[in-house]
């Protein structure tokens, strides 16, 4: 015989709650989609073109910050959209673009801080390129460093040329400032952006660059640890390990940014 409870479960269910039962599984089936469109959507970068003392750049700046800076004057972007269209989105942002074209306008009218931008390296290919240009926004304005220099501070000391590769193939350009690399002879280097465009980025920072297209006599050899800059010829900076060595416009700049003139150069 059947008892009570048995017979009331076998009762069959009310619509009202097949409704309910039907309205908690579509919600968890919009709930998991939702999740997997989160997964697969692609960032959004927006892009334009702005004027600036370099000539036209083409901007690229997703959320996370800028993607891409291209001197239009070189080629006309198409290479620099494709790499972009494999990363993301593509919108075009007069507002945003127009923002960071003023950034750099006020960079070359003398404010250097607008320069510590966010950025994102979604672009860049390997792990040696984005070390490498981490590693080069901690050169500051006022200083650059050596190809060697750059490679001793990632440690691949023998790296050079992939440096150099590196530096040609930055996707950022003045605001991850490949502009402060040269040759350990004192020369300038080439850029991707003209040499003349080099010149222009050096001098805003105070490295008056001659016709000879070299560092000039006056810059000086500073050290990171030690805190203590150096004459080119002194004994002390030969000695120096390169991954710890930038050099500096003149002794102001390096007093400036924190460094004490050695006592057997005495370079101030």
């Amino acid at each position: 015989m059947m008892n009570t409870n048995q017979a009331t479960n076998k009762f069959p269910a009310s619509p009202a709650s097949d409704e309910r039962a039907l309205d908690e599984m579509i919600s968890r089936a919009h709930a998991g989609i939702e999740r997997a469109m989160k997964n697969i959507r692609r960032p959004e970068a927006r892009v334009g073109v702005v004027p600036s003392p370099l000539g036209k750049l083409l901007i690229a700046e997703s959320d996370r910050g800028l993607a891409a800076i291209h001197f239009l004057f070189v080629n006309s972007g198409d290479r620099t959209l494709a790499t972009l269209r494999k990363r993301f989105d593509l919108i075009e942002n007069e507002a945003s673009t127009k923002r960071v074209g003023a950034e750099i306008q006020r960079y070359f009218d003398g404010d250097a801080s607008v320069m510590s931008h966010r950025v994102d390296f979604s672009v860049v290919e390997s792990e040696f390129q984005r070390r490498a240009l981490m590693a080069l926004q901690a050169v500051p304005a006022g200083s650059v460093i050596t190809y060697q220099g750059l490679a001793a501070a990632v440690g691949k000391p023998d790296s050079q040329r992939a440096i150099g590769n590196t530096m040609a193939s930055n996707p950022i350009p003045i605001v991850v400032p490949c502009h402060r690399v040269v040759r350990s002879d004192g020369s300038i280097g080439n850029y991707g952006g003209g040499v003349e465009n080099k010149i222009k980025l050096l001098r805003v920072e105070g490295f008056n660059v001659g016709r000879d297209h070299r560092l000039p006599q006056q810059a000086v050899f500073g050290h990171a640890k030690t805190r203590i800059f150096c004459r080119p010829d002194c004994s002390a900076a030969k000695r120096a390990n390169p991954s710890r060595m930038l050099i500096f416009a003149d002794p102001e700049c390096a007093t400036h940014a924190g460094l004490r003139p050695c006592k057997l150069c005495r370079p101030a």
